[in-house]
């Protein structure tokens, strides 16, 4: 999605995106960062892990990063949340350690992940809902102000919102590091399921410093209902999808909205520039099959042909904007147009 950006007088030029693979190498950095106690093996498989759960579609990945900085050193705040079950939230709720991203590291190699994949994800997502786990994060700790860092802060915000909206989600849990963090998500709406304190003293472990304090937090749709107002209760609005596009549309319509223009969607998607023509005249034909009114009729001949072209493009991108739930994986139906 196209990112939106904040720009202050101090000279940062802040932009929230969605990530991708190619982040995942900085965002790694900014994890490793927090020091958090991952035993040496689970920590040199970490960054295998993500882009395996990012590559089936268990991993969603939101970032910030600042375009006033050098390329290479522009991602400044990251998360990262996995699709799981149904009993791993239930034992996180209960029963398991504090860092959740250390548990799920410990369980990578012998694969016995708790994450759904791309179809699982599809079928949730089309039947009763999803739970929404975030377990991996990070920051640049040095070089903001205090007002430049709430700004970075909101700026996550969005982030976490154009990566998530659209999903129909049924549960959200999160285990912030620090006590700052805690109280921002709590703050935006999450309830406390753990502090953990009990788990300390059992294990007879001292307690993390308050920058280094895990917790446990979430929110259930019902919650989220309940009091409305809350910024994560925006998380849990869901409304089905109209369109029904196919996957291989559902691509070229993302990175459409990340800013890619035709000439350079074939390189992205790894298709030939007549493949990317068909899949758009595919899209229009379905959104048209729809919504008859949402698109500018199209001219067949003609010098304007192009120009109206980039402006069916505009008009749906606009929509799709605020329909986040359209490029989501979906139940497959029998009346999706494949392209």
């Amino acid at each position: 999605m196209r990112g939106t950006r904040a720009n202050t007088p101090g000279g940062i030029s802040l932009m929230a995106r969605k990530g991708s693979a190619q982040d995942l190498a900085n965002c790694y950095m900014l994890h490793a960062s927090l020091g958090l106690p991952y035993p040496e093996t689970s920590r040199r498989i970490l960054p295998e892990m993500w882009r395996a759960l990012l590559s089936n579609g268990a991993m969603q990945l939101f970032l910030v990063e600042d375009r006033a900085r050098p390329v290479g050193s522009r991602i400044v705040s990251f998360g990262a949340t996995l699709f799981v079950t149904d009993e791993f939230c239930s034992q996180a709720r209960l029963t398991l350690p504090p860092y959740l991203g250390v548990e799920l590291a410990r369980r990578y190699l012998p694969r016995q992940l708790p994450v759904l994949n791309r179809k699982q994800v599809a079928r949730a997502n089309a039947d009763d809902g999803l739970n929404m786990m975030m377990c991996f994060e990070g920051w640049v700790q040095h070089g903001f102000s205090p007002k430049e860092f709430l700004v970075v802060r909101e700026k996550q915000k969005e982030a976490f919102h154009l990566a998530l909206r659209g999903y129909r989600i049924k549960e959200f849990l999160t285990d912030p590091i620090g006590r700052e963090t805690s109280q921002w998500m709590l703050d935006a709406g999450a309830r406390l399921r753990r502090n953990y304190s009990n788990y300390f003293r059992r294990h007879r472990l001292p307690e993390p410093e308050p920058w280094r304090r895990p917790c446990l937090l979430g929110l259930t749709k019902e919650e989220a209902f309940a009091h409305p107002g809350a910024d994560i209760a925006g998380l849990f609005i869901y409304t089905a999808p109209r369109f029904h596009f196919s996957r291989s549309q559902r691509a070229l319509l993302h990175h459409a909205l990340m800013g890619e223009t035709c000439e350079t969607l074939a390189a992205s998607l790894s298709v030939s520039p007549w493949t990317v023509k068909k899949r758009w005249q595919a899209i229009y034909d379905r959104v048209v099959d729809v919504d008859g009114e949402l698109l500018p009729a199209p001219i067949a001949y003609g010098v304007r042909n192009s120009s109206r072209g980039v402006e069916r493009r505009r008009h749906l991108l606009n929509y799709l904007r605020q329909h986040l739930e359209e490029l989501r994986p979906n139940k497959p139906s029998a009346q999706r147009h494949r392209a």
